[in-house]
């Protein structure tokens, strides 16, 4: 069985990771496919939505504790460390927008899989934890960046030392995830918000995906200087005509990203 499982339903493509009996726990095999699944997608201008999830009864329990990665050189781990975070970088870098379908637990690089993603949603079962410190390691995939970012410097230091479990509810409370429902509509709800955004205005929706980064590195001066040209770009497309005449004619619009 592959390791990363891939199905496209019309611009929506869910990735779904494929180790059940080891928690979906990542290893090379499963970090090589991931990479190469989200490359193909994020070149295909036909994905507009990319939604993450797990095989089973887990999201991902991070690195696979059970796997040798001591071979070879400092330099050719890091590199192969550095190919295997693409992963991260592609679903927050990337046009389409991503959701992390968390069904169960999510820890270490698995946690930061789904912080890395635009929106997450959590069944009520289950629950996020850093989890590095348990393996005595400073931690990848770029969790602390996400967290910092989504929570602010003071609540990620609390999650990445403290290393407590996260439930749902607390998740929601903190402002983690963006919805949560019970383990049996999860699915459904993904799915549906996916399909909304999947007819959305793609020029549009990268646009702010854009945006939001800039705002993250950025000064402000500079921030509104590339979000004053890329309005004006997507103002001459043709999107934006459909958008009005579908909101004068009382229709749905059709979006073709031009």
């Amino acid at each position: 069985m592959p390791e990363v499982i891939l199905d496209r339903c019309g611009a929506v493509a869910t990735v779904t990771l494929n180790r059940p009996d080891a928690m979906n726990a990542m290893n090379t095999p499963l970090l090589d496919q991931l990479v190469g699944t989200l490359e193909t997608l994020s070149d295909d201008p036909t994905t507009r939505v990319i939604i993450l999830t797990g095989a089973g009864r887990a999201f991902c329990a991070g690195g696979d504790l059970h796997a040798d990665y001591s071979g070879g050189s400092n330099a050719q781990a890091e590199s192969r460390l550095r190919h295997h975070v693409r992963a991260a970088e592609i679903l927050r870098e990337g046009d389409a927008v991503s959701i992390a379908a968390i069904n169960g637990p999510a820890a270490g690089a698995g946690f930061s899989l789904a912080a890395a993603c635009d929106l997450r949603y959590m069944a009520d079962t289950a629950v996020l934890r850093s989890a590095f410190l348990t393996a005595a390691m400073s931690g990848d995939f770029g969790l602390g960046w996400s967290l910092s970012r989504l929570l602010g410097t003071a609540r990620a230091t609390e999650i990445l030392l403290l290393n407590e479990k996260i439930t749902a509810d607390r998740a929601l409370q903190i402002g983690l995830v963006t919805g949560v429902t019970s383990h049996a509509e999860l699915d459904e709800t993904v799915r549906a918000a996916a399909q909304k955004l999947a007819a959305g205005p793609p020029l549009a929706i990268a646009g702010i995906k854009q945006n939001l980064h800039d705002a993250t590195t950025l000064p402000f001066t500079e921030c509104l200087r590339r979000e004053t040209s890329t309005h004006v770009a997507v103002a001459r497309s043709a999107d934006v005509a459909e958008a009005g005449a579908a909101f004068l004619a009382k229709r749905a619009p059709h979006f073709i990203g031009s």
